[in-house]
């Protein structure tokens, strides 16, 4: 009973494990909310520069194309790389195993004295860590820099969530180009873009907590202004 906080059930009891959906979650709102934003401010500013043709859901479908495998990229890239960093942080923290053991096995002793733990059953623990490199290392790695392995997410599997979910946020500005005339689309695409956005703001607060109509009014904020600027540029630029 001494050694249960070593048990696997108590390495998953992560705050990992607290937010609903995890980082998977934390990866659709985050790509949603991007492709919001950012078609609805490109096509909000072309829309403004050019009031005839399909300018503005040209604009938009680029937008919203290369924009997702952009942001997916660079998910996947942003994964791999923490677990990258992890795993040469993992092999320095062997190497000071090997090399100085005893220094490690101190630091060890200190983090749990810290924790309230003293006498033989602070030996114990001590004794139980570093009986096993990998365990040892692995502790060192929770305990002393704060990683953990099981809380990094799998870097194709954020890139698909983060590339899919700014697709289908991008994709709500641009409909209204496609299905109504230019004049028309342009408030048409104002309105569901800011609905939606408000959505996504007070849906935010799955994983952070907030007050659901407060985060749903700043996203919404976030988005007008983004175009609201966008299509004053390009209203300045269609008068030129």
């Amino acid at each position: 009973m001494a050694f249960s906080i070593f048990s696997r059930d108590y390495d998953h009891h992560t705050e990992q494990v607290h937010a609903a959906g995890g980082s998977w979650v934390r990866d659709v709102m985050l790509g949603l909310n991007d492709g919001l934003v950012a078609s609805f401010a490109v096509t909000s500013g072309v829309a403004g520069a050019f009031v005839t043709g399909n300018a503005a859901m040209m604009a938009g479908l680029s937008e919203m194309l290369g924009g997702a495998v952009a942001m997916g990229l660079a998910a996947f890239i942003s994964a791999r790389s923490q677990i990258e960093f992890y795993q040469s942080e993992v092999e320095r923290e062997r190497d000071e195993i090997r090399r100085w053991p005893e220094r490690e096995r101190e630091e060890i002793s200190s983090i749990y004295r810290n924790k309230g733990f003293a006498g033989p059953l602070l030996d114990q623990i001590v004794a139980h860590i570093t009986a096993d490199p990998d365990r040892w290392s692995n502790v060192m790695m929770r305990e002393e820099l704060g990683f953990n392995e099981e809380s990094f997410e799998s870097p194709v599997r954020s890139g698909f969530a983060v590339g899919l979910s700014y697709l289908s946020g991008a994709a709500v500005p641009v409909w209204a180009y496609i299905f109504f005339e230019p004049g028309r689309a342009l408030s048409v695409s104002a309105v569901s873009t800011i609905v939606v956005l408000f959505a996504v703001g007070a849906l935010k607060t799955i994983i952070t907590s907030r007050s659901w109509w407060r985060s749903g009014l700043e996203s919404m904020l976030v988005g007008v202004a983004a175009a609201g600027a966008t299509y004053v540029a390009g209203r300045m630029f269609a008068a030129r």
